[in-house]
């Protein structure tokens, strides 16, 4: 009995062992037969994925020439409520776009994944004042879309930078130029100096974006725009909540001088130095007497009642920025006359008013928008308002 208690337990055991082998074996077998089609699965996916990607980014940067935005203007612009005729070029590397595109364009094997933290957002406006990854080194929207199939996901990074115009390195003048026998010139230059312009100024839909992903201490009293005012100027925050909007981009306001370095025609383009810097008052010209009322030069206030006024109407500058004359009132950031910190050139004035020139400033105090609120140097516009509209535009420097 003994003996046979003896040969029986190693037969147990082995047939237990033997018996965990095969289930063993079983079990990995079919998990090696299943590992193909998970794998062909999440490489059909992820290619998926990186397609529409790429797709979402060719389409932030064509903006009104992407052929998604052809087949979805009609249905956008009337989700939107936007009547007027604008700019379309404006929607480059807009959100707005993305989300008339993931709202009316058919067969689309994916979606946007809505940010709950931001009201449901399809986007989140990031930048270095509201994040704390610190590799973001420039400002843009950050989308997640997810695959329909097998809902995995992806996050993307979409830089903002389709509206800026690099400012070429070279010596510039800054105000009206100044007769040898008046005194000196003010010039300067931009070597070693990578400065990056705002095309357009600020406009509602930009401050839209801020109004929801800034830091609300520096929006009270603003509200969200809509309809045909997405694509006009902001105007209607004073200097402090301008300043800190540009901020938000990574920016800061326009500096007078830049802005006079990229309006006022070069007469040379060639040469990088000049001797002196002539310069006409006029963006378009090099003649001082070449002075004409055309409202495609100037939107002044003989234009209201030929064409609707709107953004980006006029220009662009030889440096390539919009809207330098005319329309609204531009305020810049002026350490060499702070007091001069106003382009008054707008459409209250008519087109033979003498603020129609460049570098010819008036000055805001930055708080109200009431006439008490500006210094025009004794030549008023003659109109009947109860606000002036003050608009912005930012820039930024890289540090190389």
């Amino acid at each position: 009995m003994k003996n046979y208690k003896r040969f029986i337990v190693p037969v147990l055991v082995c047939a237990v062992l033997f018996a965990g082998a095969g289930i063993a074996f079983f079990y990995k077998g079919r998990t090696q037969a299943l590992k193909p089609d998970q794998f062909v699965q999440e490489k059909a996916s992820f290619m998926r994925l990186f397609q529409n990607s790429s797709e979402i980014h060719r389409m932030w940067t064509e903006g009104e020439e992407s052929r998604e935005w052809s087949l979805i203007k009609s249905a956008c612009l009337k989700h939107l409520g936007i009547t007027s005729k604008f700019d379309e070029s404006l929607l480059r590397c807009s959100p707005i776009l993305l989300q008339c595109h993931a709202l009316f364009s058919k067969n689309l094997n994916y979606k946007f994944v809505n940010f709950e933290e931001f009201d449901n957002s399809s986007y989140r406006y990031m930048t270095k004042s509201n994040t704390s990854y610190t590799g973001l080194r420039d400002p843009g929207a950050t989308v997640t879309i997810e695959d329909l199939q097998t809902k995995k996901r992806m996050d993307i990074f979409l830089a903002d930078q389709c509206q800026e115009v690099y400012l070429e390195q070279r010596a510039y003048a800054y105000g009206e130029p100044v007769d040898p026998k008046d005194g000196e010139d003010y010039r300067f230059d931009n070597y070693n100096r990578h400065l990056y312009l705002d095309i357009h100024l600020t406009t509602n839909a930009e401050v839209n974006d801020w109004l929801k992903f800034g830091n609300p201490d520096f929006t009270r009293g603003l509200k969200a725009k809509t309809g045909n005012d997405l694509f006009l100027p902001a105007t209607d925050l004073n200097y402090s909540q301008i300043e800190n909007f540009c901020s938000f981009k990574g920016k800061q306001v326009m500096l007078a001088h830049f802005f006079d370095a990229a309006t006022f025609l070069p007469m040379d383009l060639t040469d990088k130095i000049p001797k002196r810097n002539l310069r006409s008052p006029y963006y378009w010209t090099k003649k001082t007497s070449d002075y004409k009322s055309d409202c495609n030069l100037i939107y002044s206030k003989d234009c209201l009642a030929k064409k609707t006024y709107q953004l980006n109407s006029i220009g662009p500058t030889w440096a390539g920025l919009q809207d330098s004359m005319g329309g609204v009132f531009e305020v810049f950031r002026n350490p060499i006359d702070p007091e001069s910190n106003l382009r008054a050139s707008s459409f209250y004035f008519d087109s033979k008013s003498s603020w129609h020139k460049l570098g010819f400033r008036a000055g805001w105090n930055g708080e109200g928008f009431d006439l008490r609120d500006f210094d025009f140097r004794g030549l008023n516009p003659f109109v009947a308002i109860d606000k002036f509209q003050v608009g912005f535009r930012c820039m930024r420097e890289v540090m190389q």
